[in-house]
């Protein structure tokens, strides 16, 4: 009688067996998706409040962010859905990754623009949770001084009117009210919750389209230039003293190649009045005497003022 006892408890092991595998394999499911569902569903511990942080950034919900800050920043002005969709149009932020911890130093890691980024975040109690500690930027992004009364900056279409600002992560593109200068790189990367760039990622410089207006500003200045019939042409940067030809039978021909080797400076006060210095080298044929006469100029610095808010651009040669 015993023998069909043991055929009935063979399937309920199993079962348990089973039972047993499965659970396994779910528990350590969890270990890896657990982070992301638990800050899906409202999570309590640091990890969680790290992870919806960040998720809340990727989402471009600045509300959502803001919601996981133990203290609400003083101006929000940059920290708004429309801001943060700008700073993350050329550079995404996916792949966030928070491992599971009881630690109120948060490690995480996630892609910018298809960079790998590390960070440790600090949270602190809150109620029955957490939140984010880390100081913004550092306390702000400072621009007093660094922006040009000339050229006033917008971030991300939003413009600047105070000297500190406070961004998230992303990379947030600028402009001001030429295309023919701009701020550092055109765009200010925040890369860790605590960055704050610093003066060289503001620094003025000619943009590509400020450098084009500029080579085409001193290409037709030297051609109107050549195009004289004078040995001392108005306005030019080159002469030759001759007293007994006829200036008439001047003709200028420019052996160089200026767009080569022109230098742009921006002015430090003025961009008005910003100079380009160009190296040329000339060729001058006139009639003296019945002969023709041919002489090359070489080693002439030619140096102008240029407008870079003007559009076309212009330059009057100084030397």
């Amino acid at each position: 009688m015993s023998e069909p006892t043991i055929e009935r408890r063979r399937p309920v092991l199993r079962g348990w067996m089973v039972f047993a595998i499965v659970a396994a394999v779910a528990i350590a499911a969890g270990g890896i998706t657990g982070r992301i569902l638990a800050g899906a569903g409202g999570g309590t511990g640091p990890s969680d409040t790290v992870l919806r942080f960040f998720q809340a950034v990727r989402d471009n919900d600045a509300k959502a962010a803001l919601a996981e800050l133990a203290t609400a920043p003083a101006d929000t002005t940059f920290i708004t859905n429309e801001v943060l969709a700008a700073g993350h149009s050329a550079g995404a932020i996916t792949e966030i990754s928070v491992p599971a911890t009881n630690s109120t130093v948060v490690p995480v890691q996630y892609k910018l623009g298809g960079e790998t980024i590390t960070d440790r975040i600090s949270v602190q109690p809150v109620g029955n949770g957490f939140k984010v500690s880390t100081s913004l930027n550092s306390g702000g992004i400072a621009l007093k001084g660094k922006v040009r009364p000339q050229l006033p900056l917008s971030i991300a279409g939003t413009a600047v009117t105070t000297d500190t600002v406070l961004l998230l992560p992303g990379s947030y593109p600028l402009t001001t009210v030429t295309d023919h200068v701009r701020y550092g790189a055109g765009s200010l990367v925040v890369k860790r919750l605590t960055d704050a760039p610093s003066a060289n990622d503001l620094k003025l410089e000619v943009s590509d389209v400020g450098l084009a207006g500029v080579v085409t500003a001193v290409g037709s200045s030297l051609e109107a230039c050549t195009a004289q019939k004078s040995f001392t042409p108005t306005g030019c940067p080159f002469k030759l003293t001759v007293t007994t030809a006829d200036p008439n039978t001047v003709t200028w021909t420019l052996l160089s190649k200026p767009a080569d080797d022109l230098k742009i400076t921006v002015s430090a006060t003025d961009v008005t009045r910003s100079t380009v210095e160009v190296p040329l080298k000339i060729r001058i044929s006139y009639v003296d005497g019945g002969a023709t006469v041919s002489q090359d100029l070489a080693g002439i610095q030619a140096v102008g003022t240029i407008d870079l808010l003007a559009n076309p651009t212009t330059v009057a040669w100084t030397t």
